[in-house]
């Protein structure tokens, strides 16, 4: 599979050129994952997939979408009537998708998706606290995981529920990059808060750094990735 990042920014204005787009990855041109810009529409994509209904990964409506492309996503939402809500694996052309349930936010579903083409194993997190224990098994030996940096920071932004104590919000690349590494070899890191802007080379270092046995990879907008 060929994997091109095409947005790198968090939910936050703008500031670096090779970091202005929101949220989305293309695989080999067939497949995308999150739209955070619908100018990512204009790729062509025959499938496209979305994490879940957040703005800066969700940013289109009906209207947007070309004819004869498919929408996926975890729940149904007025603006995009005709996406098709994901439960189970769909098989799309030489791919396998997998949803898996994702913990990170109260008000709207969130999944991460597994893609396979033939041995090749990828996983999309998007944003995330964690994913549950129970379908940890779906993990297995991934090639490549891609996921979130909103905070630099050990343990991130996570909050609770007060009557529930469910946690939502965003975890620390720390603990991601010590999560997938149980899983895989190679992560990169998109979507990223505002921290990561004060000194882009140190923060891109401070990344790199935290790979114990693992290789943590940076991304920027157009980053291309072979699996």
């Amino acid at each position: 599979m060929r994997i091109t990042i095409l947005g790198t920014r968090g939910n936050i204005e703008p500031s670096a050129r090779r970091h202005s787009k929101h949220s989305g990855i293309l695989i080999d041109g067939f497949l995308l994952f999150d739209v955070g810009e619908k100018a990512y529409l204009k790729l062509h994509p025959k499938y496209v997939f979305i994490t879940h209904l957040h703005s800066d990964h969700a940013a289109i409506q009906q209207d947007d979408v070309p004819k004869g492309t498919v929408v996926y996503g975890p729940e149904s939402a007025p603006l995009l009537p005709e996406m098709r809500v994901m439960t189970e694996p769909v098989r799309v052309g030489a791919y396998t998708v997998t949803p898996i349930p994702t913990v990170h936010s109260q008000r709207v579903k969130s999944v991460a998706y597994l893609v396979e083409k033939g041995s090749e194993r990828v996983l999309y997190s998007s944003d995330l606290v964690k994913i549950k224990t129970r379908f940890r098994h779906l993990l297995l030996n991934l090639d490549l995981v891609v996921t979130e940096g909103s905070f630099i920071r050990s343990g991130g932004l996570v909050r609770r529920n007060a009557q529930t104590g469910a946690p939502t919000g965003h975890n620390g690349i720390p603990n991601l990059v010590a999560f997938f590494s149980r899983f895989t070899r190679r992560i990169v890191i998109t979507h990223f808060g505002s921290w990561f802007f004060r000194d882009i080379g140190r923060s891109r270092r401070k990344i790199e750094s935290l790979g114990d046995g693992a290789q943590v990879i940076p991304a920027y907008d157009g980053m291309q990735i072979s699996v």
